[in-house]
């Protein structure tokens, strides 16, 4: 019995993390990102300043910026697998209750003529949609981890249906799939690891090595994408824009800036920046790197009066409030076109751990700290500095760990 009670919690302290971490991004939109982080932050903040998890707070795939490369285009197209999958979770969800309710017994009927357990592929489906959109390696980690969580809830229920309706349940079972019609993981675990006895030892093998694999094919995918990055270097300075621009551009917009009159002092002075981000002035992922206000044009302000209202009142009006700014946005989707009324520049300091300052090539590289040193806002047609700002060295939310393209 004690044995069975610490199996149980310990899938639910696994349920539980899987969900705290994985509903970060939601989270971190809302007015409830203050109470949030002061429970998950400090996870972050231990885990980053490690010099051995450190990569674990890193992305593999770019949020906050936007390459121009089909391969990270495609991938990006898969997080609506994200809402398809609660979807489909909360429609397997129909015919189970119905099946309890009216007393039917096992259920076979829709999803589950099929398959014995759509409601864990489906949650299956939504969280890889998750990872895909906010790819935190730490996310991966317990995402694998959750697969396996998965299959064991499963087995679990199995073996009380087979109590609860002894005979009809394993007939059940032995004409319809677990997860996917052909059973094609079960028929990979048998070849590669059905030897391994006892079975808990096989499938923590199995755990060990599909995580490995897991994080390993991560890796080259945040190499891959490190190398797509519209990012052009200029006299020791990465120079990164986060939409795609031709070279020229971005070498003639970053010389404008470094060679004002303006601005020259304080990068000859102390502050040690070696990349800098090129953002359109109301570009809502600034909050990512500063937590220095986004510009909005006056055509914006016109139009949507509640963001500007928002960033100055944040947590008066409630969700009415927070969901209309998102209601308008969608509302017009595909017709408001990104402001480039201001080129916003945000100079960031990249070190190592001993706090020296990284070279080009490893600007991106795991582990490194980044702190933004110099906010300096461009106006994009005649070039006129409009305005230079000495930032905090923190972000929206504080010293978490943020994507870092």
């Amino acid at each position: 019995m004690a044995q069975q009670k610490s199996h149980q919690w310990f899938l639910v302290a696994t349920i539980a993390a899987y969900c705290l971490i994985g509903v970060e991004i939601i989270i971190m939109i809302s007015p409830f990102a203050l109470y949030f982080y002061s429970v998950y932050g400090p996870v972050l903040e231990f885990f980053s300043s490690s010099p051995y998890l450190s990569w674990t707070t890193e992305f593999f795939l770019p949020h906050m910026t936007f390459p121009n490369d089909q391969v990270i285009l495609i991938i990006s197209y898969l997080q609506i697998l994200l809402p398809i999958g609660l979807l489909l979770f909360l429609s397997a969800a129909i015919p189970l209750y119905y099946g309890r309710f009216t007393g039917r017994g096992v259920v076979q009927m829709s999803f589950y003529k099929k398959i014995r357990h759509p409601q864990y592929l489906f949650l299956a489906i939504s969280g890889f949609g998750l990872l895909l959109y906010w790819p935190r390696f730490i996310i991966l980690i317990m995402y694998v981890t959750m697969l396996f969580v998965y299959y064991l809830l499963a087995r679990n229920e199995e073996w009380r249906m087979t109590q609860e309706a002894p005979g009809s349940y394993e007939t059940y079972m032995s004409n319809t799939p677990m997860f996917i019609p052909g059973e094609p993981g079960g028929k990979i675990y048998r070849l590669l690891f059905g030897w391994l006895q006892p079975k808990w030892l096989g499938i923590l093998v199995a755990y060990c090595l599909t995580l490995v694999c897991c994080i390993g094919l991560a890796m080259g995918i945040r190499t891959y994408t490190i190398k797509q990055l519209p990012a052009v270097e200029v006299n020791s300075m990465t120079v990164l824009p986060v939409f795609p621009r031709p070279p020229a551009e971005v070498r003639t917009l970053y010389e404008k800036v470094a060679s004002s009159s303006k601005v020259k002092p304080f990068l000859q002075g102390e502050i040690g920046a070696n990349l800098v981000y090129i953002f359109p002035g109301d570009f809502f992922l600034t909050a990512i790197v500063t937590d220095e206000d986004r510009r909005f044009s006056d055509d914006i302000i016109e139009r949507f009066p509640e963001v500007l209202e928002w960033h100055q009142h944040k947590f008066k009006g409630g969700l009415g409030k927070f969901f209309k700014i998102f209601y308008n946005y969608i509302r017009t989707l595909g017709s408001v076109e990104t402001d480039y009324h201001v080129e916003r520049f945000v100079f960031v300091r990249v070190s190592d751990d001993q706090g020296g300052l990284a070279q080009p090539q490893e600007i991106f590289k795991l582990g490194m700290k980044r702190k933004p040193v110099l906010l300096v806002d461009m106006d994009a047609d005649d070039h006129r500095i409009v305005s230079i700002i000495i930032p905090s060295g923190k972000n929206k939310w504080g010293a978490m760990p943020m994507p870092s393209f």
